[in-house]
């Protein structure tokens, strides 16, 4: 039985009608268990009083702190222990905060308080809360789009994997440590913010649909389509929330569906060019050379006729690039080995190479499967890469040709050693007609790209002016 000193506590314990106690003297024995915990644990008090905690069995599950868990594991003299406990009944479960205080008397030894707090709102609360966080989390990282999410200062908090497949940065590289206007050119996150409170882009505080640039880690420039939304905390702005499409693939195929219309406009008047033109270029051909078999021919008629002869040729090579540019037959592919093809065209240039002074390298890091491709066409891609190679190279140098398999296809890299290609211009290479080159007819790369287009693959060209021209090709591994 309780102490008289200790009729207060027991009173006191009584009335707390949703707490459930017992105290416990030095040796853990129950020395008083309050109304509520009996009627709560369904014990009768004879059941209770005078028992060792660790003999009284309830229907807590066992957790770490083992069976016994009306007495506590450690017992801190300055802070009481707190313990989480689970029990269930008829399939439902409950939970418990235990909380151990020690309470000193004037007496010899000490008494411990233990008090049982049914917690389980709470903690169906805060597990609802933490769901609604994960599925909130895990729809955020399971968009494809780009979600970057800034405080008003513009330093990054959320920042998806969407983002970082665009971008090229690791959440764990930005988070915390980057401002959101280094994903921007210079000064174009400032005017992105004044279209958010611009009404006329959808509303003050949104901004829907605005097609913009964003800068990858590597420096390039992407494509966007850009939505934001400022958020608010009480009528306080604390953020901008963006999220942004990459529309990369989609210029791309723009830019293939207008090149597709271009060519077809194009079709037709090359076909009347060159039928207008092609007759009266072999008749002015074919006087020229009987012309030039005259023995009496003075010298200087002579030179002329040769300069006339020259610029015929070259005509006729301007017509028959046009043929190939505005005629190309669908692939007709076959098993075959890339690296195979490649040596062979080094070997059918080996004397233009010689003549230049010009080394060649072929580079197979790892192993390279056969695939499926139209050898015609890309042995003519190939020699019109070498031969842009060799024009950039007049004074010799280095011709690498790199091949390497990866997940997403083979890659081929051909780089040299010349003279690169100016910074304005690099743009425009792919563009019929668009030449640097005296005598060149603008249209070699532009061929090059429509045939590895019809192979589903990839061409680009890199360079840096003095330093040398690099052009990558992704070619589809087309198992068979």
């Amino acid at each position: 039985m309780i102490e008289s000193s200790g009729k207060l506590l027991a009173l006191l314990l009584d009335s707390l009608t949703d707490t459930y106690a017992l105290v416990l003297n030095q040796d853990y024995q129950i020395i008083y268990a309050n109304a509520p915990f009996l009627a709560h644990f369904k014990f009768r008090g004879s059941e209770v009083v005078g028992r060792h905690c660790f003999d009284l069995v309830g229907s807590f599950t066992p957790g770490e702190q083992g069976p016994a868990a009306f007495c506590p594991v450690t017992v801190d003299p300055c802070h009481p222990t707190r313990t989480l406990l689970t029990r269930e009944d008829r399939g439902e479960k409950f939970f418990y905060e235990a909380t151990f205080y020690p309470l000193k008397r004037q007496k010899p030894g000490q008494w411990l308080v233990a008090v049982f707090r049914d917690v389980t709102e709470k903690a169906g609360l805060e597990q609802q809360l933490r769901q609604g966080h994960e599925v909130e989390r895990n729809l955020v990282q399971a968009s494809i789009d780009g979600i970057i999410v800034n405080d008003i200062k513009g330093n990054v908090l959320i920042f998806n994997e969407g983002a970082a497949k665009i971008l090229g940065y690791a959440p764990g590289e930005v988070i915390g440590k980057m401002n959101a206007a280094q994903f921007y050119p210079p000064s174009q996150a400032h005017e992105i913010k004044l279209k958010i409170y611009d009404p006329s882009y959808g509303g003050v505080g949104i901004l829907e649909n605005y097609e913009t640039l964003a800068v990858h880690k590597d420096g390039s420039l992407i494509p966007v389509w850009l939505s934001a939304r400022l958020l608010y905390d009480d009528g306080r702005e604390v953020g901008i929330v963006g999220f942004f499409r990459d529309l990369r693939e989609r210029k791309r195929l723009e830019e293939q569906v207008l090149q597709s219309e271009r060519l077809a406009g194009l079709g037709k008047v090359v076909a009347h060019v060159t039928h207008e033109i092609k007759n009266p270029l072999m008749l002015i051909g074919g006087f020229t050379r009987q012309l030039g078999r005259l023995s009496e021919l003075p010298p200087e008629g002579r030179r002329k006729l040769q300069i006339i002869q020259k610029e015929v040729q070259r005509l006729e090579r301007f017509l028959a690039d046009l043929g190939s540019f505005t005629r190309v037959a669908p692939p007709q592919k076959v098993p075959g080995s890339l690296v195979d093809l490649i040596r062979e065209v080094a070997e059918l240039m080996e004397a233009s190479l010689k003549e230049r002074r010009v080394e060649f390298h072929l580079e197979s890091p790892t192993p390279v499967p056969s695939i499926s491709f139209d050898p015609g066409q890309i042995r003519q891609v190939l020699i019109n890469l070498f031969k842009n190679a060799l024009e950039a190279m007049p004074q010799g140098g280095h011709l690498t040709a790199r091949v390497e398999v990866t997940e997403d296809g083979l890659h081929l890299t051909i780089s040299d050693t010349g003279q690169g290609i100016a910074p304005e211009h690099q743009q425009e290479v792919f563009t019929p007609f668009f030449t640097t080159k005296e005598g060149g007819s603008g249209l070699g790369l532009t061929i090059c790209r429509q045939l590895i287009d019809q192979h589903r693959g990839d061409i680009t060209i890199g360079s840096e002016a003095g330093q040398g021209t690099s052009c990558h090709i992704r070619l589809p591994l087309n198992r068979f």
